[in-house]
């Protein structure tokens, strides 16, 4: 079968990555040909889990593969490319400008455009995708989201940023306070964004809402552990169990010491209620993980 490939990491599946796939997707319906996608498995400080990237990208592809980034690194860009097209039957491959390929990251999209020349295999390259000036990149979102920047990042993403995780046991002590939480152990490999207060929505099999998320080191209470979890806004139903989703709307606060427990309450009391009042203006999310059909 005769293929238009695309390759790449394309961690978060940002505006970037789709406007690339849509082309390839556009590019192999009008040529008759099918739509293989070759990706990685996430690295370090990940946007996406893959089994939610793949989900994303199989809205565009015909086939998708996954890649063991090991197996390939040590390849040669020129043997690379021979891979694609008597492995793959490539007679086709779209990529980005800023695209490296090959051993040492050897190969770019000007070698990539000669050996196909050479080849008889069509080689097309996006112009860069700008928002405000900026090229879309999953490095600049992760930069935002490293300093709590949310409304940014979901500019770039265009959707709501994301964590993931299993619902845990904790301690108690959001009820205890009268805020009860579901406590969360996040997906390890994934980014953790700047700990702090946001404005949420969680989504679980079964049931979904909004609520306040913190990830923190607990200040108000030495000793403790770090944590991560959301207060939900209405009693869940059903209760969640298993996968957990949280999406970020907004920033609210940053982490911080309190000097009483009744000081940390109110404030969390007047969080519920600030957030509460900027749900009306932000649009509501869809979930990755449960929303979406394959």
């Amino acid at each position: 079968m005769n293929r238009i490939v695309a390759v790449g990491k394309f961690d978060g599946v940002h505006l970037g990555h789709r406007v690339l796939l849509r082309e390839g997707e556009s590019w192999s319906q009008k040529a008759g040909l099918s739509f293989l996608i070759l990706t990685f498995p996430p690295q370090g400080d990940a946007l996406l889990p893959l089994e939610i990237k793949l989900r994303l990208i199989r809205e565009f592809a015909d086939e998708v593969e996954v890649l063991q980034f090991e197996e390939v690194r040590d390849i040669p860009a020129p043997a690379f490319l021979e891979i694609l097209r008597e492995r793959y039957h490539a007679r086709g491959i779209i990529m980005g400008p800023g695209h490296r390929f090959g051993k040492g990251r050897s190969g770019d999209p000007d070698y990539a455009r000669s050996w196909g020349r050479k080849h008889g295999v069509e080689v097309r390259v996006l112009a860069p995708f700008l928002c405000q000036g900026r090229p879309v990149s999953a490095r600049h979102i992760r930069e935002h989201l490293r300093r709590g920047e949310v409304r940014e990042a979901r500019f770039l993403l265009g959707r709501y940023p994301a964590l993931f995780g299993t619902k845990t046991t904790g301690m108690g002590l959001g009820r205890e306070l009268g805020h009860p939480t579901v406590n969360l152990d996040l997906h390890l490999g994934l980014l953790r964004p700047r700990t702090g207060v946001y404005l949420s929505w969680a989504f679980w099999k079964g049931g979904g809402g909004p609520g306040l998320f913190y990830l923190g080191e607990r200040p108000t209470f030495p000793g403790l552990p770090p944590t991560a979890e959301v207060h939900l806004f209405a009693p869940p139903c059903p209760e969640p169990e298993g996968k957990v989703e949280v999406q970020l709307l907004a920033f609210l606060r940053e982490d911080r010491r309190f000097p009483s427990v009744e000081d940390l309450v109110a404030q969390i009391s007047r969080d519920v209620a600030r957030g509460k009042a900027l749900l009306a203006s932000l649009p509501r999310p869809t979930s990755l993980l449960f929303g979406r059909s394959r």
